[in-house]
């Protein structure tokens, strides 16, 4: 499970946005599509089913690897950002 984190292009800009995040003295602005490995124009199922296969892959219960809980966080509020530009609610 470790090896395929690692090799997912997606988790690897989190880590490195975190990593970037971590050493700025300013708040860095991370594109909540980026976050996800999206581009704006996709449709809405299109979010919607990226959201939930990194939730799968980075919630703590089912990530197989300690450590994810960050960037469960980081997807997580993500989608809540794109889900409220959308207007879901």
């Amino acid at each position: 499970m470790l090896q395929g984190m690692c090799n997912d292009p997606v988790l690897g800009e989190l880590w490195s946005a975190m990593k970037m995040r971590s050493q700025s003295t300013h708040h860095a602005s991370i594109d909540s599509y980026q976050v996800l490995g999206l581009e704006k124009s996709v449709t809405d199922d299109q979010v919607k089913r990226r959201y939930r296969e990194l939730v799968v892959k980075l919630h703590p219960d089912t990530a197989g690897v300690k450590g994810t809980e960050f960037l469960f966080q980081l997807v997580t509020a993500a989608y809540q950002q794109i889900s409220k530009e959308r207007g879901w609610r």
